[in-house]
């Protein structure tokens, strides 16, 4: 699973958080009741779909020294599995297609705070991207064969060997694609109104098929060059998030600043004085739509300035035996356009327009950062801010 738009990991760290760390010591003895938390996002345009599912835990203990503990957030015995369910002619009979029985691995990339970091423990199974054009069968019964846009996903987790069954469903988001800026067009930060240069206000879209939240950023590829030799570099601008009502007409609009743009690259770029050159290299458009459970448990989340101390809270998570669960398993679909620098076979065809791309070379915000350009146009035209 990729890491975009909504990061899996920081919803987990927040709810934690919440459990977790009010004091600086917490006693459940006598009464603490063992509560699953887990999170599962599926994602149709990856290979890769994990969950991660820890526990609470109690005791006299000082609870932010057992946050650093990973043992004491896992369960010693647990197994997860996701069922496919579809409508199969010519009965159009509700039917059992696929069953995954998940694996465990160890992941290295979980960043440092109150929990232990920065190995962690999440399931996974693995399947092929989805293609448009070529989508698979809904009776298809090959585990590597994408996630399918009809079908109905069950989440069991058996835990403690049955003393624990945790029980969800979702239907995949599908439908949502990027409708602005168009696949091969150029992002343009600066234009010129009445021969004034200003910053643009890019307008980017969504179409949003069955999401209901939509998360638009922007990448930033570049390399830095110390004594001839590049370093590739990139960031990521979160350009807005639509939720619920902010959706209008099946379409997410956001705007993205050309002058904040221009202040993130300076933000993000190496001071050091031995750097010779900087060369845009790419620029990634990402628009991630996420399903009417992820928007609802977001909106419940969100930080809130009222006196209440008491939060609504949401999850579509159920355990058999009715106690506590924690946490939310949905889905969501990410959609990306990669804009090299140029296209080599026309030139014209650039991730950023002529004048954002002189701007970036050139204009008072990163101007002094040595970014030049390597586009024949602009080296035919004998620019002064070619690369040399």
């Amino acid at each position: 699973m990729k890491f975009l738009q909504f990061s899996l990991y920081s919803i987990i760290l927040t709810s934690l958080v919440l459990i977790a760390s009010c004091e600086d010591d917490i006693d459940f003895a006598g009464d603490h009741v063992e509560t699953p938390v887990l999170f599962g996002i599926l994602d149709k345009t990856d290979s890769l779909h994990y969950i991660k599912l820890t526990r609470t835990f109690g005791g006299s203990n000082n609870s932010l020294e057992v946050a650093q503990i990973a043992d004491s957030s896992y369960f010693q015995d647990a197994e997860i599995k996701i069922e496919e369910w579809a409508s199969l002619p010519p009965n159009n009979v509700n039917t059992k297609v696929r069953t995954w029985t998940l694996r465990d691995t160890i992941l290295t990339t979980k960043v440092p705070g109150a929990f232990y970091s920065p190995n962690q423990k999440v399931y996974y199974f693995k399947t092929e991207t989805f293609n448009i054009s070529s989508p698979p069968s809904v009776s298809d019964p090959n585990l590597n064969v994408a996630l399918k846009d009809e079908a109905t996903y069950k989440l069991i987790a058996t835990i403690n060997g049955g003393q624990i069954v945790v029980n969800a469903e979702t239907k995949l988001v599908t439908g949502m694609a990027i409708s602005q800026p168009s696949a091969a067009g150029a992002l343009a930060f600066v234009k010129t109104v009445n021969g004034v240069k200003q910053y643009n206000q890019l307008s980017m879209k969504a179409n949003a098929g069955n999401a209901k939240v939509i998360d638009a950023r922007i990448q930033f590829f570049f390399n830095e060059y110390f004594n001839g030799v590049p370093v590739e570099k990139s960031f990521i601008w979160k350009v807005g998030e639509a939720n619920g009502e902010q959706i209008t007409g099946s379409q997410a609009t956001f705007v993205a600043s050309g002058e904040t743009f221009y202040t993130l690259v300076k933000d993000n770029c190496t001071n050091d004085p031995t750097i010779t050159k900087r060369e845009m290299t790419s620029i990634r458009v990402l628009m991630t739509g996420g399903s009417e459970e992820l928007s609802k448990y977001i909106l419940v989340n969100q930080p809130s300035s009222s006196l209440a101390q008491n939060k609504p809270t949401f999850t579509n998570l159920a355990r058999a035996d009715g106690g506590p669960v924690i946490g939310i398993f949905t889905s969501r679909m990410t959609n990306k356009q990669d804009k090299p620098k140029f296209n080599p076979t026309i030139p014209n065809q650039r991730a950023l327009d002529y004048l954002s791309l002189k701007e970036l070379c050139t204009g008072p915000i990163t101007g002094l950062l040595l970014f030049c350009s390597d586009n024949p146009i602009d080296i035919n035209n004998g620019e002064s801010w070619i690369c040399q």
